[in-house]
């Protein structure tokens, strides 16, 4: 699986440069919507690297290859954690850095949100991408991303997350881990070779 991953950074890795300028751009900002679509944002780099997959008919020859059905589903699972956590750690990195030069306090509250509805999006989306392909999934997963990150921007801009109740806060890791449990096994089922 590690190769997979490998290749499909190799495949993104033009996108991903000039992705990890704008995350630093676009973090230096003192908005949690933009925080909250940065992160969903890289959850759907995964779907780029299915693209390019499916232009290059590459599924088919993974059928030929000794990949099984779990590690081409998990490969992608993995990257879109990789480059979700990565545009966290950039944010909070900006975050931190800006932090210090105006001496604002850092809000950790807000990355932990944005990478938590980055994970469900990507749970909710990919079962449908692996069983329709990314033309016909796109419209899926476009309307769940952008609703996500428009919906959670907006509340956390509007809502004092320190305020929010612990057990509130506490769901949306919840819900991640228990919707990924859910559409991983689902992801490996609608899996299609096209």
């Amino acid at each position: 699986m590690k190769a997979l991953i490998q290749k499909d950074f190799y495949v993104i890795w033009k996108q991903m440069r000039i992705f990890v300028v704008i995350i630093l751009l676009l973090s230096i900002m003192n908005s949690a919507f933009n925080i909250v679509f940065l992160v969903v944002w890289c959850s759907m780099l995964p779907y780029t690297a299915m693209a390019y997959d499916e232009r290059s008919h590459w599924n088919q020859l993974a059928a030929m290859m000794p990949y099984s059905r779990r590690d081409v589903v998990l490969s992608k699972y993995v990257l879109g954690w990789l480059c979700m956590a990565a545009a966290s750690i950039l944010c909070l990195a900006a975050r931190v850095v800006l932090g210090h030069f105006l001496e604002n306090e850092v809000d950790t509250s807000i990355v932990l949100t944005s990478l938590c509805l980055g994970v469900i999006s990507l749970d909710i989306t990919l079962p449908a991408v692996m069983r329709f392909g990314v033309e016909r999934g796109r419209m899926i997963f476009m309307v769940v991303i952008f609703g996500a990150a428009l919906g959670a921007g907006v509340a956390l801009d509007s809502v004092d997350i320190p305020s929010v109740p612990l057990p509130v806060m506490a769901l949306l890791p919840l819900a991640a881990v228990v919707l990924t449990a859910v559409s991983i096994p689902l992801s490996m089922k609608l899996y299609q070779v096209n």
